[in-house]
């Protein structure tokens, strides 16, 4: 007995040559689906990767001005003095924010702990960009050290920052890009980051406000 009678016999059969070309397509199918997956879960995760110095930067950022202006005060003096917290914008794309504050917290040292004059100031120059701070350390209203300046981030493609008039209607909030008192902060600010990323059309953005609790004026 050969051995196709004995598997007729049997009822054993083999895989037509349909059969197994369909197997093939399944399999190649299903092996193109999982590199897909693949290739797009490692698109993210080097995209996250690559935004991580980004967001750890605007962190920082954002979390010292919210630790300074939550210790925000205006010093009592004379008529003549400079404003106490200003905001402004000058023609060469220069941003400055200015204000007094009990807490400031870029350093973290015994030396600034006490209260300080900050200025953060942002320039662009060609193609490069730099945002600096700038603090003096303050005995109440006067100020007794000279100024010291830090590099805060020069990799920022855009730094603004709106603030909202303490005068505002409270259900028309209006954002303004220059702000200037001696006895009234604005109530709340606004801040936008940005970062082109190498081989992006679009920027990274980062926004975020910070609610300003001090209204008063410190009294001597």
């Amino acid at each position: 007995m050969n051995s196709i009678e004995h598997k007729r016999q049997t009822g054993c059969k083999g895989f037509t040559l349909i059969e197994i070309l369909l197997a093939m397509l399944i399999t190649s199918i299903l092996i193109l689906g999982v590199n897909s997956a693949y290739r797009h879960a490692h698109s993210i995760w080097s995209s996250a990767e690559n935004s991580r110095p980004m967001y750890h930067t605007a962190r920082l950022i954002t979390e010292t001005l919210h630790d300074e202006l939550a210790g925000l005060y205006l010093p009592q003096t004379n008529e003549d003095a400079n404003d106490l917290f200003s905001l402004f914008y000058l023609p060469n794309e220069r941003t400055e924010l200015s204000f007094y504050t009990m807490s400031p917290s870029w350093k973290g040292s015994l030396e600034s702990s006490r209260p300080a004059k900050v200025r953060y100031r942002f320039t662009r120059d060609m193609e490069e960009t730099l945002l600096e701070r700038f603090e003096q350390p303050c005995a109440g209203e006067k100020i007794i050290g000279g100024e010291s300046s830090d590099t805060v981030t020069e990799e920022l493609s855009n730094f603004k920052i709106w603030i909202v008039d303490p005068n505002s209607n409270a259900r028309a909030i209006s954002w303004q890009e220059s702000f200037s008192s001696k006895d009234t902060p604005p109530k709340a600010l606004k801040i936008l980051l940005s970062w082109q990323q190498d081989g992006q059309k679009s920027a990274l953005d980062f926004e975020t406000i910070i609610f300003i609790p001090t209204r008063a004026a410190l009294k001597q």
